[in-house]
């Protein structure tokens, strides 16, 4: 599993947009920038039952289909950043900040929320967003 910790990732800036974010780590590049969250530890280990209920494992993909899931009906939001997220570690990236910050409040809302959360599952099952 990938852990990411800003003051050990070179390339790595807390962004102040970003810092009220406890769970999602931005990075900033140089053609764009990403937002980061590495499931499987503390911050969703209360959501594993949620994931199992979808036959899921609660992966970097699985967050991802649950962000896009969150955010379908913003579909023009959805255009202005991309997914590059991998087993370990769900990614959003682009040059638009403020889509990335809609990105990182959904995640974070998903992760204290789980009745948002089973929604969204719902809604990327209905949808066929599982990767």
């Amino acid at each position: 599993m990938l852990s990411v910790a800003p003051a050990r990732l070179a390339g790595m800036s807390e962004r102040p947009e970003f810092t009220r974010f406890p769970n999602v780590t931005f990075v900033e590049g140089e053609t764009s920038d990403s937002v980061i969250y590495s499931p499987g530890g503390p911050a969703d280990a209360h959501l594993s039952e949620v994931f199992a209920a979808h036959g899921l494992e609660g992966s970097g993909y699985d967050w991802q289909s649950a962000v896009h899931a969150a955010l379908i009906d913003r579909g023009p939001l959805l255009e202005r950043f991309s997914f590059d997220s991998e087993a370990g570690m769900f990614c959003a990236y682009g040059g638009d900040r403020e889509a990335l910050g809609e990105v990182a409040t959904t995640l974070e809302s998903l992760l204290e929320r789980p009745v948002l959360l089973i929604d969204a599952l719902a809604v990327a099952a209905e949808r066929d967003l599982f990767d």
